[in-house]
């Protein structure tokens, strides 16, 4: 009988009662990676994920800054890059820090880290402050200022940052 039988239905054969097991892992990795997959494309609050650190943007300009202002190497790391002003309504950030910018929908639209931070004191306009360079390079909760990202564009008002 077993000679009449093709190769699939001999392994079956053979593998009897225990075959189950073996189904049941691959069907579990394969249930898993389209999870996986679904998490990836679905907006942030469906997947749970939840951010500390949030800023909102209420508006957005790109800057390029003269080397005289602000130094040669300073003025080409942040030559065209966007500014957004808003206010900290969750944590902290501080220069360096690596976020994602999450749009009106609640999808990720990109994910970059922050080339300068500067709190707004109240007194002086973006130029002055980006010219002194004197900040801590820090914001928290309640604080309002700028935040210059690494990006060109893709950032609107609206969107929120939020610190990874």
């Amino acid at each position: 009988m077993l000679l009449s039988m093709s190769e699939s239905d001999r392994r079956k054969v053979k593998m009897g009662f225990f075959d189950f097991l073996n189904k049941g892992k691959e069907k579990a990795a394969a249930q898993a990676e389209a999870a996986a997959k679904l998490a990836q494309m679905a907006p942030v609050g469906a997947t749970g994920i939840a951010f500390g650190s949030q800023f909102s943007c209420a508006n957005v300009f790109s800057i390029a800054p003269k080397p005289l202002d602000v130094g040669v190497k300073r003025s080409k790391e942040l030559a065209n890059r966007l500014v957004v002003n808003g206010s900290v309504k969750g944590g902290e950030f501080s220069k360096g820090d690596g976020v994602a910018i999450v749009g009106q929908d609640g999808a990720v639209k990109a994910v970059t880290t922050l080339l300068d931070v500067i709190k707004d004191d109240g007194a002086n306009d973006f130029n002055t402050l980006l010219g002194a360079n004197m900040g801590k390079k820090r914001m928290e909760l309640g604080n309002s200022g700028w935040m210059i990202v690494d990006l060109t564009d893709g950032v609107a008002a609206g969107d929120i940052i939020a610190k990874l």
